[in-house]
């Protein structure tokens, strides 16, 4: 797990924050650079940890996203083509088993334009909570919560000050803890550790010249995820594009469900089965995995499929 080092704080402007308290909302400016690593907890057998590394500046529309020690590198643009686009290059296993580097694309449209991806969570709505000691660094902990349907989801980021409370933030720890109202029981949680915050280079942004791109292979509906699969984890709406592919993984596979209880359940597995998919994908393997049937299916009754011996701690398939 990743740490912060002192000697990578970038001094930002924090006039423009707005006051809580007798603390100053953590403001990390428009242009930095930050790497993370994201780990999933509940995703596949011993969950998923996944390294990234973020270029971000605002004032010009632009990001850029590396995945798996630049296994994958995606660039949003905000102000190529009409409305932006998303460039991501990738290695792809062709039919005969042999890696290709491919770029492929998706293009903004009017109503849903491209814009550069924060690696941070928008901290507006954001309270502070309290001083915490996190991993032997003293930190601040802001705290938001948010509610939709069943789905509490509680966001919590924890900052240090190196010079003290009025100084410019450093991002230290993230962590979303999902409840689900319905099924009385935490059913999601990601964490992401920050490290080496700093300035962004100004000539990391633009992709490798004479690369041909192309659309995402199939479903369209995954396009967005697929070239973007980090909006998901900072955002803090509680409904995010994972939850909407459900509805066409239902409609796909014609599923309905007996009960409001067994629908929470289903969902929840599936967005741990979607995570698990592309997480890995991503990885640059010599397979790819894809959502079929299964998706919805819990750790237990997979198990049961192959025959596995179910052990106590995966008891929890829907009854």
């Amino acid at each position: 797990m990743w740490r912060l080092l002192a000697g990578f704080v970038l001094l930002l402007c924090a006039a423009d924050a707005a006051p809580v308290g007798d603390r100053t909302v953590p403001d990390f400016g428009k242009k930095y650079h930050v790497k993370g690593e994201l780990n999933l907890p509940h995703s596949g057998d011993s969950g998923i940890k996944e390294l990234f590394e973020v270029w971000y500046d605002l004032e010009r529309n632009r990001s850029r996203i590396d995945y798996h020690n630049g296994t994958v590198h995606t660039y949003l643009i905000g102000n190529g083509l009409d409305y932006g686009v998303i460039y991501q290059i990738t290695p792809v296993t062709t039919d005969i088993e042999v890696q290709a580097i491919k770029c492929f694309e998706v293009k903004g449209t009017k109503e849903d334009p491209i814009r550069p991806q924060a690696a941070l969570p928008d901290l507006q709505g954001f309270e502070f909570e309290k001083m915490e000691d996190y991993a032997g660094v003293q930190c601040e902990v802001w705290k938001k919560v948010t509610q939709a349907g069943h789905k509490k989801n509680t966001y919590r980021l924890w900052v240090k000050r190196p010079e003290g409370s009025d100084s410019p933030a450093v991002p230290y720890h993230f962590e979303m803890e999902g409840f689900n109202t319905l099924l009385g029981s935490h059913k999601d949680k990601y964490m992401i550790d920050y490290s080496d915050f700093s300035s962004a280079e100004s000539d990391i942004f633009t992709p490798p010249p004479g690369m041909t791109c192309e659309e995402f292979p199939d479903p369209p509906e995954e396009h967005q995820i697929l070239a973007n699969p980090l909006q998901d984890y900072v955002s803090t709406s509680p409904v995010s594009h994972a939850h909407r592919l459900f509805g066409s993984f239902k409609e796909k596979f014609e599923r309905q469900y007996e009960s409001d209880k067994e629908h929470e359940e289903r969902e929840n597995y599936f967005i741990h089965t979607l995570r698990h998919v592309h997480s890995t994908n991503r990885a640059g393997l010599t397979f790819r995995l894809g959502i079929n049937d299964f998706a919805d299916k819990s750790a237990a009754e997979m198990a049961r499929r192959r025959g596995l011996i179910i052990p106590d701690l995966i008891k929890e398939d829907t009854k």
